[in-house]
């Protein structure tokens, strides 16, 4: 009898703690699931401004150097089409919109005990200057290529980081301090540009063209001994390269744009008066390992690109730089304040000058160590948030689509080394959340007026609108602990029309872009705590 009793004690004790603990999960499910609520004191008022239109989207992208090459032409076809789907479906996935294709220099004969790690290591479609072309090299990472086309994604940038090795001085893809301002030989400036323009016509004749084609990359750096591909030019070396590439372009007549200059970060791009006001002192940009250390200028990059009517109208008015360093790591007022001073730089060119963030995943202090979690996702939310509102970028773009190293630059990532391991498949809340603009944040939308939200320690708030698909689509960024009430107000839509609901998306610790139920207009919406949510109004 006496057992029982306490057998009955304890069971109304677990009884408790279950119903307890079913009342706490609940409860936080509920505030993602019931995301409308009545309109109170503390909801905050978003207006929205559809007439008041600022950049044109190009659209969201990432990267598949270096290790996608490896997952093309190593994986099963299952598990291949797996992370493609992830990354390029707008139903399984994210819907990236751009797609960038690094186009080798060869280090992966010739660089073997510079660039120690094969990941990191590419193939050329041309080994050398009397060898034909072996267009089955870089397998992989054509195998994504056309996995992309497939899906939908329509924009493509082939980017180099280093010329073919054969058309270097020192004969590997990354400088030394022996071969001055560039590694490219001067003679083969003009190799260079046909190389390229070849590649370009063999992928559009493979019905797969790109749009772009970046043929520097970080050229501020000076890549000695670099354990990748690289190479560093001085402002007269870019232009040479332009020039005689737009001309190769020209000649053939193929429809492609050249991209310039993929800066290593914003501060190299703004003018010397700029960068002074910025900092607060009178010297020039000079945190680049080139800049002073080789011959000539490896920096301003606005001035020297976008001021040079020539250079100008061939890169098509438009600049692209990468985000490294310019974020809360380095300062609070790099996030915002320096967004502001590229942009009124910028300006100063012409208002309908266009910025493309290129590149961008977490280095320094804060890039060891995978995070899975939230808190890489939303600190790169909000570096995206300001990137469009503040730089009013109109491409923003992922540095490595999928990584095996643990490090804060990899959208998707795996356990994978070797053929014969495991084909692991991680995917981080950063991939989701990403997402939440890619899906969403369509090529041919314009970013239009949002006010009521710019907070970055709390709410951020941007719209876009895209007329020929009828969408709005509004993405906030919730970066505190707390629940945040919002009414969504929009004007001036085309037609009269007006924003009947709107269906939500939540990326949150509970929910991958997960699909909500619509609410209307009128009521409040509910953004979770450390969640990011897209509303497409309907």
């Amino acid at each position: 009898m006496f057992a029982n009793k306490k057998i009955v004690a304890w069971l109304c004790k677990l009884s408790i703690f279950l119903l307890m603990f079913t009342f706490v999960t609940t409860d936080i499910k509920a505030k993602e699931n019931n995301m409308s609520t009545k309109k109170n004191q503390n909801t905050q008022e978003i207006n929205i401004d559809v007439e008041n239109k600022y950049q044109e989207i190009d659209g969201f992208g990432a990267s598949g150097a270096w290790s996608i090459d490896k997952i093309g032409s190593e994986w099963s076809e299952e598990k291949k089409k797996k992370v493609a789907d992830l990354l390029f479906s707008k139903e399984k996935g994210i819907g990236l919109s751009m797609w960038r294709f690094n186009i080798g220099a060869g280090s992966e004969e010739t660089d073997k005990e510079i660039i120690i790690d094969p990941w990191r290591r590419t193939e050329s479609f041309k080994s050398g200057e009397k060898n034909p072309y072996d267009w089955t090299n870089q397998a992989g990472q054509q195998w994504f290529l056309k996995a992309a086309k497939e899906r939908g994604v329509d924009e493509f940038i082939a980017f180099v980081n280093s010329p073919p090795v054969w058309m270097t001085k020192n004969g590997h893809a990354q400088p030394d301090p022996s071969v001055g301002s560039t590694n490219l030989k001067e003679d083969s400036i003009d190799d260079f540009a046909v190389f390229l323009a070849d590649v370009l016509e063999h992928f559009e004749q493979e019905k797969l063209p790109f749009q772009y084609i970046s043929p520097i990359n970080e050229p501020t750096w000076s890549w000695d001994y670099a354990g990748q591909e690289g190479n560093r030019y001085n402002i007269e070396d870019i232009k040479k390269v332009i020039l005689a590439l737009h001309k190769e372009i020209e000649k053939r007549g193929l429809d492609t744009e050249i991209d310039a200059a993929e800066a290593v970060e914003y501060t190299s791009l703004l003018d010397d008066e700029m960068y002074a006001k910025f900092t607060g002192g009178s010297n020039v940009y000079n945190s680049g390992n080139a800049n002073g250390s080789y011959p000539g200028k490896y920096r301003e990059y606005i001035k020297e690109l976008l001021g040079d009517s020539v250079i100008n109208e061939i890169i098509g008015n438009k600049i692209s730089a990468h985000a490294y360093w310019s974020d809360h790591f380095s300062g609070a007022n790099r996030l915002v304040t320096l967004r502001k001073y590229v942009r009124e730089n910028l300006n100063q060119y012409g208002q309908d000058v266009k910025l493309w963030m290129s590149e961008y995943c977490i280095l320094g202090s804060n890039g060891p160590g995978r995070d899975l979690t939230m808190k890489t996702a939303l600190d790169v939310a909000r570096l995206i948030h300001f990137d469009m509102v503040e730089t009013q970028a109109s491409a923003w773009q992922w540095w490595l689509a999928l990584s095996r190293y643990d490090y804060k630059d990899g959208l998707i990532y795996t356990d994978y080394s070797n053929p014969g391991d495991e084909e692991t498949i991680i995917e981080s809340k950063l991939l989701w959340t990403l997402g939440n603009y890619s899906r969403f944040v369509r090529p041919g939308a314009y970013r239009v007026d949002l006010q009521g939200a710019n907070d970055q320690e709390e709410l951020m708030g941007s719209a876009y609108y895209h007329e020929e698909d009828d969408q709005l689509s509004v993405v906030f960024v919730n970066y505190s602990n707390e629940e945040k009430s919002v009414k969504v107000n929009v004007d001036n839509l085309p037609g009269k029309k007006q924003a009947i609901q709107f269906k939500p998306y939540i990326t949150s610790e509970h929910a991958d872009l997960e699909e909500k139920n619509l609410i209307p207009a009128k009521k409040a919406v509910k953004i979770p705590p450390r969640s990011v949510v897209t509303l497409v109004a309907q």
